[in-house]
């Protein structure tokens, strides 16, 4: 009896530390609620993303992991269809190490096929960290097709960081309707103009600010 009394306080201590937190920053449907009808609001607290009542497949809620501090983006397409798969705020931080044979130093084709992942999901935006320079013009860029027009647009970044968000569909000043696109991408060269190659048929689900 002492037994199976110590493995419960072992196992409710083992779920204490396991469960997560989520604090929402952002909601992008003012009718979206929890299973018990209460209204997803900023700022509300939940520890099951479970216990919302998914409607929509663009219903998407930001949020933030108060255990691990990781901005996180769920979305009812995932929740709707998969039953339960939970969809992680894309932020992927390339090893330098990925794709080599660990006896020689990855070259930059090594580091490039590694960085993107097959799809995303895009409410405000989304950033994707990587390890190679870009400064000195050295610069990702995208390319998709939207309508006829075939469309390629340079990605917005930071020094180490790469960012898809709703500039993809802002050309020559005029703004597009953001939609699910799929896209190639290429990495240039700011000091040769070489293109490389990168990644293709990436697709981009695109979240309305408000529905």
């Amino acid at each position: 009896m002492k037994r199976i009394t110590i493995l419960l306080w072992l196992s409710m201590c083992i779920g204490q530390m396991s469960a997560d937190n989520y604090k929402v920053l952002k909601v992008n449907d003012a009718n979206l609620k929890f299973s018990n009808g209460k209204t997803v609001h900023v700022g509300d607290v939940f520890s099951d993303v479970k216990d919302i009542d998914w409607k929509e497949d663009k219903q998407a809620v930001r949020v933030i992991n108060l255990t691990t501090k990781k901005p996180m983006l769920f979305v009812g397409k995932e929740w709707i269809k998969k039953k339960g798969v939970d969809v992680l705020y894309n932020d992927r931080q390339l090893s330098t190490h990925e794709g080599s044979d660990g006896r020689t130093e990855p070259t930059i084709y090594d580091k490039l096929r590694t960085i993107f992942e097959d799809e995303y999901n895009l409410l405000d935006s989304v950033e994707v960290n990587t390890d190679l320079d870009l400064s000195g013009g050295n610069h990702f860029q995208v390319t998709y097709k939207y309508g006829d027009a075939t469309i390629t647009k340079k990605l917005a970044q930071t020094d180490k960081t790469v960012i898809f968000d709703k500039s993809l569909f802002v050309i020559d000043g005029k703004a597009l309707d953001p939609k699910d696109v799929t896209m190639s991408i290429d990495y240039v060269d700011g000091a040769s103009g070489l293109v490389i190659f990168v990644k293709d048929n990436i697709k981009l689900f695109v979240f309305p600010d408000s529905l």
